[in-house]
């Protein structure tokens, strides 16, 4: 059985590859050709044991659809038996007669990309064919690995009216095992050592947010992150405490970038806050090592993505907005963290950090807990049994075909 992982936005399926490859599974990951560099398997590694493992297509930007040879998308995917896909995964392979055996959405796969919306008229109708066969791909996939979200966004998911079987549960997602040592923070390993250093000596608290600076209003409501939240609650908690040493780091990523400068200047807190370009993983995961809290997205209510397993992978409190009623219907536990979604509750979650740090350290480590049982070992153990499954499927196949 040969498993092709089709697209790898943030990384997440190079992760998912590795896992599956500890496993024993032969695995490759096919990138797409329009991802963002930034997202390339090396940015997420400190060796080139990946690159018989990765693949490059010449496909998979929706915007050429319909220019894209059919005969080229089949060649490629006929050598595997079990498909994996996220992305517009679903739209390419369901134009060439085929399936997805596990759809494993990102995000903008599901609430955008299955609808149609308004585009530059160049692109109408390859987009208008695109999600025509995403929402077709989405309902034939065998199976959906997707966590449980929050009630606007399970809305989204229940218009796509899926034929196959839903998994809630986040897929594994980050690859703790490339950051569970100190390879990240050798100095031969990372550039960045002397300003992790620096930050570390100079304060008492180090305060972090990496996900995108997107917080104005948009057409896209589901990237807004809340940051200006945190930048007033954080400027509120140093004139409570002007005698604390502490810094925020935030990262030149995302389009708001400018405007976030502009309000830091404004609350007069520039020389509190450190600016780090945007950089890969591999070297970003160093920092959340570093940080006495890691603050996730403040606009939204999640349960899971990206930067919440960054930061329990490796034990470090979270804060961030999460309605936990929303959750506790798929889960008899969740995983510690501090909640906020204003400047004010920001605010009591620094001064908790301060006055409670002990309690604090140790939401790090229980959430680690949460991360190995619901973010590693059961998505594992449920594609590996959906693996299986098609396994012994295509075996009895197999055996009835020879027998006749």
């Amino acid at each position: 059985m040969k498993i092709g992982i089709i697209g790898n936005m943030n990384n997440m399926y190079f992760s998912l590859a590795r896992y599956l490859i500890d496993e024993g599974y032969d695995c490759q990951l096919l990138i797409f050709d329009f991802e963002p560099v930034h997202f390339h398997p090396s940015f997420d590694t400190f060796n080139n044991h990946y690159e018989p493992y990765i693949r490059k297509l010449t496909w998979g930007d929706p915007a050429g659809f319909l220019n894209t040879d059919k005969a080229i998308v089949k060649a490629d995917l006929d050598q595997y038996d079990f498909l994996i896909g996220s992305g517009s995964a679903p739209a390419f392979v369901t134009r060439i007669g085929r399936k997805l055996d596990i759809f494993i959405p990102y995000g903008e796969d599901l609430y955008s990309l299955p609808f149609f919306k308004i585009v530059h008229p160049f692109r109408f109708i390859p987009y208008l064919a695109l999600s025509y066969y995403q929402r077709k791909g989405i309902q034939n996939a065998s199976y959906m690995l997707f966590d449980k979200t929050n009630t606007a966004f399970e809305s989204i998911i229940s218009k796509l009216k899926m034929d196959g079987v839903r998994i809630t549960c986040p897929p594994p997602l980050f690859y703790h095992k490339e950051y569970d040592g100190e390879l990240c923070t050798r100095q031969s390993e990372n550039p960045y050592l002397p300003k992790l250093q620096e930050l570390r000596e100079k304060n008492d608290i180090l305060i972090l947010q990496h996900t995108r600076q997107f917080w104005k209003k948009a057409r896209d409501k589901w990237n807004l992150k809340g940051n200006d939240l945190l930048i007033k609650g954080y400027a509120e908690f140093l004139q409570m405490n002007p005698f604390v040493k502490s810094n925020l780091i935030l990262f030149e990523y995302g389009i708001h970038v400018d405007d976030t400068k502009k309000l830091i200047k404004e609350l007069g807190i520039e020389n509190h806050v450190t600016w780090l370009p945007k950089m890969p993983r591999k070297y970003l995961v160093s920092f959340i090592k570093i940080s006495d809290l890691v603050v996730g997205e403040l606009y939204h209510s999640w349960l899971t993505y990206c930067v919440v397993l960054e930061t329990i992978s490796m034990a470090k409190p979270l804060m961030q907005k999460r309605t936990d009623s929303e959750f506790l219907v798929a889960y008899t536990e969740l995983y510690p963290m501090l909640h906020a979604a204003s400047p004010a509750s920001v605010r009591e979650g620094l001064e908790e950090v301060l006055k409670n740090n002990k309690r604090v350290k140790e939401m790090g480590l229980k959430a680690k807990e949460w991360f190995m049982k619901h973010c590693v070992e059961r998505p594992l153990a449920a594609i590996i049994n959906i693996i299986r499954e098609k396994e012994m499927k295509d075996n009895n196949k197999l055996i009835k075909s020879s027998g006749e």
